[in-house]
C-alpha cells in the first residue's frame, strides 16, 4: 500500500516540499498570533492591576478586569467550538476580534473601572475562539506535528496603561484582516446540510443552555466571594448554589441525556486521556491565572523587588521568554519521539519545586525570585504545548473545536476558582494581621498611635506624599515597610502552599496518560488550500 493509500478518504498533504509549506503557511502563523492577541488580553492586563487600581480606584471589583473576560471564554468556548464545528470555522474565527476591537478601545479610553470592565467582557468575545484558533492549527498540519501548532502559540505615566488596551486593538484588528483574508477552509464534510432546526439541535442546546448557566453563576459567585462580598453573603452563596446544581444536571444530561453533545461521548470510547488531559489543564489555569499571572506580580511590587510596572514587566520577561524558549525543544522532543507524556511529566515536576519554593519566599529574595521566574516558565511551557494537543487527540475531527473549547472552558474555571482562593487565602491573612503588625512596627520605631491609619494610607499608595511634615521619619517609615513587606510575605506563602497539592494532583493525572504514538502520523484533516482528496480504492498515483 502506498503511502498516500495509507489513510483512505483523508486529505494528504501533497509532496513533501509542500509539507514544509503547510507548517508554516499564512494561516497558521496568523493562528499563532490570534492565540498571542488572545493571550495578551489576560496576560498584560494582569500585571498592572495594582496601577490601574491607582488610577480609576475601585479596588474590590478590580478583580473582574481579568474575570470578565475569562468569564466570557468559560462560558462561550465549548458552545462557540461545537458552532464551529457543525457550521463555519472562518467566520466563526474572523468576526469576533471585531468585537474585541471595539472592546479594546473601549478600554484604552475608559473613565471609570466600571467601564473599563465593559470593555473586557467585549474583548473577552473574542477569547471563546481560542478553541478554534487551535483546532485550525490543529486541522491543517498533519497530525504528527499537533503539539508544533499547540506550542506555536507601561510606565509612561499614572495612565500608561491604557496603552497595553491600544495593543491589544491593533492585534486584533490584525488578527480579523488574517483569517479574513488568508484562511480559506474546504466545506464541512462530516456535517450534511440540515434544516435550521437541526443545526440548533446539532449544537446541543439543552447541555449548551445548562452549562452557560452554571459556569456563570459559579464564576459571578467566585468572583464577588474574592473581595466585594463575604463568602456568607446571599450574593455569593445563592448563584454558587444554583450553578452547582446546574452543573450536575448538565453531567447528567451529557451522560445520559445524548451521546454526542458537548461532552460526547465519542471522546471517553478509547480510554481516559480526554478526561485526564482536561483535569489536568484546569490546573494549570488554576496555577497559571491565580498564581503566576496575578500573584508573582504583586509578590514583586509588595514586596520590594521592584515598585513600578515598567520595571515588573521587565522581570516578569525571565518568566514569559523563558516559556517561549522552552517550548521548542519540548516540541522537538514530543514530534521527534512521539512522545508527550515526559515532557509533562518533566515540566510538572519543575513547577512541584517551583511552588514549594514560593511556599517559602522572603523580602530577601529579589535576586532568587528571578531564578524561580526561569524555573516556572520552564514549568509551565510543557503544559501550554502539549495539554491542547493530548485533548485533540481524543477527538474526531467532527468533535475537534467542541473538544478544544471545552478543555479551555476548563482552564478558565480553573482561573476562576484559583484567583477566588488565592485572594481570599491573601486577603483573610492581612486582613487579620497586616494592620496590627504595621502599627506596631511603626509605634515601636517612634510613631504616635493616633498616626497609624495615615501611615497605612501611605503605604497603599506606596510612598509618602511630597510635603510630608516629618512626623514619619525616615527610621519610623523603614520599620514600617519591613513589617508590611513580611505580612505580605507570610500571606503569599500561605497562597502557594495552598497550590501544592493540585500541582501533585495534576502530575498523577498526567501520569496515568496513554501513549499517542500511532496517532501521531501524516494524516491531515483539513487543508487550507484546495486539495486532493484521496478516496478508498484510488492507487495514489
Amino acid at each position: 500500500m502506498s503511502k498516500r493509500q495509507d489513510i483512505t478518504g483523508s486529505l494528504m498533504p501533497s509532496p513533501s516540499n509542500k509539507k514544509l509549506y503547510k507548517m508554516f503557511s499564512m494561516s497558521n502563523w496568523d493562528g499563532a498570533h490570534g492565540i498571542f492577541a488572545q493571550t495578551f488580553v489576560v496576560v498584560a492586563a494582569g500585571s498592572v492591576i495594582a496601577f490601574i487600581v491607582r488610577d480609576l480606584g475601585d479596588a474590590p471589583i478590580s478583580g473582574w478586569i481579568i474575570q470578565g473576560p475569562l468569564l466570557m471564554q468559560s462560558v462561550l468556548s465549548p458552545l462557540v467550538g461545537r458552532l464551529s464545528d457543525v457550521l463555519d470555522r472562518k467566520y466563526m474565527a474572523s468576526v469576533p476580534p471585531l468585537v474585541a476591537f471595539v472592546g479594546a478601545v473601549i478600554s484604552a479610553k475608559a473613565t471609570s473601572m466600571s467601564m473599563l470592565i465593559g470593555g473586557g467582557i467585549l474583548i473577552g468575545i473574542t477569547l471563546a475562539t481560542v478553541p478554534i484558533i487551535h483546532a485550525i492549527q490543529a486541522e491543517i498540519l498533519p497530525l504528527k506535528y499537533r503539539s508544533v501548532a499547540s506550542g506555536a502559540v507601561t510606565n509612561v505615566n499614572a495612565g500608561g496603561w491604557r496603552y497595553i488596551f491600544w495593543m491589544q486593538a491593533a492585534f486584533h484588528g490584525i488578527t480579523f484582516l488574517g483569517l479574513a483574508l488568508l484562511y480559506w477552509p474546504s466545506n464541512t464534510i462530516e456535517y450534511p446540510k440540515m434544516t435550521f432546526q437541526e443545526y440548533v439541535w446539532a449544537c446541543d442546546p439543552i447541555g449548551s443552555l445548562l452549562f452557560i448557566i452554571s459556569a456563570t453563576l459559579m464564576l459571578l459567585a467566585l468572583d464577588w466571594v474574592g473581595g466585594a462580598y463575604a463568602a456568607s453573603d446571599p450574593h455569593v452563596a445563592v448563584p454558587l448554589s444554583i450553578g452547582l446544581v446546574c452543573m450536575v444536571a448538565f453531567g447528567l444530561y451529557e451522560w445520559k441525556g445524548r451521546p454526542d453533545g458537548l461532552v460526547a461521548h465519542v471522546f471517553f470510547h478509547q480510554n481516559a486521556n480526554f478526561a485526564l488531559s482536561v483535569f489536568a489543564f484546569a490546573v494549570e489555569g488554576w496555577i497559571f491565572y491565580s498564581a503566576v499571572n496575578s500573584v508573582v506580580p504583586q509578590i514583586v511590587l509588595n514586596l520590594g523587588f521592584a515598585d513600578d510596572a515598567w520595571r515588573i514587566s521587565v522581570r516578569q520577561l525571565s518568566y514569559q521568554l523563558v516559556t517561549f524558549a522552552a517550548s521548542i525543544p519540548i516540541i522537538w522532543y514530543s514530534t521527534r519521539f512521539k512522545d508527550m507524556q515526559t515532557p509533562l511529566l518533566v515540566t510538572f515536576g519543575i513547577f512541584f519545586i517551583v511552588t514549594i519554593c514560593y511556599a517559602t519566599i522572603r523580602p530577601s529574595w529579589s535576586r532568587a525570585q528571578l531564578g524561580l521566574n526561569v524555573l516556572c516558565g520552564i514549568g509551565q511551557a510543557g503544559p501550554l504545548s502539549m495539554l491542547v494537543a493530548c485533548v485533540q487527540f481524543c477527538a474526531p475531527h467532527a468533535f475537534l473545536s467542541t473538544a478544544t473549547g471545552l478543555s479551555f472552558s476548563a482552564r478558565a474555571i480553573g482561573g476562576a476558582f484559583g484567583s477566588a482562593v488565592l485572594n481570599a487565602i491573601i486577603n483573610g491573612r492581612l486582613s487579620a494581621h497586616y494592620a496590627t503588625a504595621v502599627g506596631a512596627a511603626a509605634t515601636g520605631a517612634g510613631l504616635a498611635a493616633d498616626r497609624v491609619p495615615e501611615l497605612l494610607g501611605y503605604l497603599e499608595q506606596g510612598k509618602l506624599p511630597e510635603g510630608n511634615p516629618g512626623v514619619i521619619t525616615p527610621t519610623i517609615w523603614a520599620a514600617a515597610v519591613g513589617a508590611s513587606r513580611e505580612e505580605y510575605a507570610h500571606a503569599y506563602r500561605l497562597a502557594w502552599a495552598s497550590v501544592i497539592p493540585f500541582v501533585v494532583l495534576a502530575f498523577v493525572a498526567v501520569a496515568c496518560l496513554k501513549g499517542v504514538k500511532e496517532l501521531m502520523t501524516e494524516k491531515v484533516e483539513a487543508t487550507v488550500e484546495h486539495a486532493e482528496r484521496v478516496e478508498k480504492g484510488d492507487d495514489g498515483r
